[in-house]
């Protein structure tokens, strides 16, 4: 029998500037499977909201979106917990 534990961990970034076309984030250390992500932005107008339209093992891309759906530039934070490493 084998046993493997890979360790938890966590990556993340403050005060990240996404321009109105979006921003692919790629993370220092790729996990070793698709992690999950969390998004908390800044200055949200009313109705405003974000995808994440694109999320892989090595980073994720988001962009932001004004109540009529329009691309609009945030700040925002983002903190991605999965397992393992890729190397």
């Amino acid at each position: 029998r084998v046993d493997l534990d890979m360790p938890d961990r966590t990556e993340s970034a403050n005060g990240v500037a996404a321009p109105a076309t979006g921003i692919t984030v790629a993370y220092a250390n790729a996990f070793r499977a698709v992690p999950a992500v969390a998004i908390t932005a800044q200055d949200m107008g009313t109705g405003d909201y974000y995808a994440i339209t694109s999320s892989t093992a090595f980073g994720f891309t988001v962009r932001f979106f004004n109540a009529a759906g329009t691309g609009v530039a945030r700040t925002f934070d983002w903190l991605a917990k999965g397992y393992g490493m890729q190397s």
